[in-house]
């Protein structure tokens, strides 16, 4: 029996969770066999969110932060750490 023939039958042994855990590791395996793949990758995801910010900047979206220091805690609603008044 050839090595695929037992994967596939080892695989459909499994409950359907357990294979597409299966099938997420090859996708890893596959990826990190082609590192260049993936850097190709995040340059385009890099020069997408660059594209995506200009756009935002453009459009003047956080013209009204005018201190995004204040603007962050308010949305975080910090909380004070013990010993850092």
């Amino acid at each position: 029996m050839a090595l695929i023939d037992l994967i596939q039958k080892n695989a459909a042994q499994l409950p359907p969770d357990k294979q597409v855990e299966v099938l997420d590791f090859i996708s890893f395996l596959r990826q990190r066999q082609n590192p260049s793949k993936m850097l190709g990758s995040n340059m385009e995801r890099t020069q997408s969110i660059k594209k995506s910010l200009k756009a935002l900047a453009n459009m003047h979206v956080f013209a009204d932060i005018h201190d995004p220091i204040e603007w962050q805690r308010s949305l975080r609603q910090d909380r004070p750490l013990p010993g850092r008044e």
